[in-house]
């Protein structure tokens, strides 16, 4: 048979097959460039819209916490909650309509403490394309972990106890302020250096606080002179015979302080004294386990050093150097007759030499001083902080319930309120989680 052959109005051949197709090429033009766009444009839509619904409930929660923290009505106890009214928050002007897109939302937040922080419920009404949809069913089933990336999270609370001893160690001895750490631990207070000096407790003990006391410990230096007879016609101490004077009263002889410890070898004198040690760079690790240096680093003497905090040393060392000179008064004339050192005037001796002053050994450290301390003129007192120790422990059975329950199947278990119960030192409290989200 022969096929038929179909010509334009210009005498073109067409192609009948085309044709025939053409609808089919429009559908798919449309289902594969015009659908997508709109679709991508829908869903660009329902992004803005949910960052808008983001943004306010993000607001709402703020608002909702400032507001509880002023009424003083925050909930303390694991797994309690407080409920804030919406309308509250524009009354007294937590909130404007201008903070939920030119809305009056009304409807709540219910603000649950979770471990250490909140869980904010938002149930909004009025609120536009924000308002919370409340079908039947609406929320998803209970889950164990917190369902990350959903705008609208509730948390129920799960309760089991332990039966619960509470103790408390004896007092630790005293420790000086140097023997502290220099951060303050997750008690609040600075804990000893070596931790291992804190009282032991049992195996099976949880250090529920660590408690210190502070006193003051005394001791006391005396202070004493040598004391002379006449004054007379005496020259300033000196190493070397001043010019004009032309004895040496050797019975006035005092030192000079002991310089610092030094790199460099002082210079030789036949009055002067000099001294070497070993010199490192001290340092001790913090918690982060960073060094941190005496002295910024620079070479110290041992005994310059509080060795109980900078316990540790580089590798490299040196030796350092220090001195002290001899000293006299030069005199002309009558020489003084001076006493061995004292506190007060020796018979005879009515002139104190303030120049010659020194200091005795200190007494041991004291709680109260032995003796007393009126003695202002020749008696130096010194005073430091020194703190103890002692640890307060629960020791605890294992769990009560098989299972733990919710709020209302517990309390009518134990027979009392959520805030009774915790509240009592035989029991601890142990709060489990459960979350669920708005599907919609």
């Amino acid at each position: 048979m022969k096929r038929r052959t179909y010509v334009d109005e210009e005498g073109n051949t067409i192609n009948q097959s085309y044709e025939n197709k053409k609808p089919l090429l429009r559908f798919f033009f449309v289902f594969g460039t015009v659908l997508p766009i709109i679709i991508i444009i829908l869903i660009i839509i329902a992004v803005i819209q949910n960052n808008k619904c983001l943004n306010i409930y993000n607001t709402l929660k703020s608002a909702s916490l400032k507001y509880a923290q002023d009424q003083g009505n925050l909930p303390t106890i694991e797994g309690e909650n407080t409920s804030v009214r919406l309308d509250d928050l524009y009354n007294d002007q937590y909130l404007s309509s201008a903070n939920t897109d030119n809305t009056l939302c009304s409807g709540t937040v219910k603000i649950t403490k979770y471990k250490e922080d909140y869980v904010y419920t938002i149930d909004t009404r009025n609120c536009g394309q924000c308002s919370v949809n409340r079908k039947y069913n609406d929320w998803s089933s209970e889950q164990s972990s917190y369902p990350s990336g959903k705008a609208i999270v509730d948390v129920i609370p799960y309760y089991n106890y332990y039966e619960r001893e509470t103790n408390t160690t004896s007092w630790t001895d005293y420790f000086d302020d140097s023997e502290l750490s220099d951060e303050t631990s997750e008690y609040g207070i600075r804990l000893p250096l070596n931790e291992e000096d804190l009282p032991e407790i049992p195996t099976e003990g949880k250090i529920v606080n660590i408690e210190n006391d502070t006193t003051y410990y005394y001791r006391y230096r005396n202070r004493s002179w040598k004391w002379y007879d006449i004054e007379g016609d005496y020259s300033e101490f000196s190493s070397e015979q001043p010019e004009g004077y032309a004895n040496k009263d050797e019975s006035s002889e005092i030192y000079t302080e002991w310089t610092e410890y030094s790199l460099d070898y002082p210079e030789e004198k036949d009055y002067r004294d000099i001294e070497n040690t070993t010199g490192y760079k001290f340092y001790y690790l913090n918690d982060e386990g960073k060094k941190i240096y005496y002295n910024s680093g620079q070479y110290s003497a041992r005994e310059d050093v509080n060795t109980d905090k900078y316990d540790k040393t580089d590798e490299d060392k040196t030796t350092l150097y220090r001195y002290r000179d001899k000293q006299w008064r030069w005199y002309n004339g009558t020489k003084r007759k001076y006493s061995s050192y004292s506190s007060t005037a020796p018979t005879g001796r009515p002139y104190k030499d303030t120049e010659t002053e020194t200091l005795g050994n200190a007494t041991n450290w004291e709680e109260v001083l032995s003796e007393q301390t009126d003695n202002a003129d020749y008696r130096i007192v010194e005073r430091k902080l020194m703190t103890r120790f002692r640890i307060e422990y629960d020791i605890s059975s294992l769990k009560v319930l098989d299972e733990p329950l919710n709020r209302s199947d517990f309390e009518t278990k134990v027979k009392t309120s959520i805030p009774e119960f915790y509240s009592n030192p035989n029991y601890k409290l142990e709060v489990s989680y459960k979350f669920r989200y708005r599907k919609s």
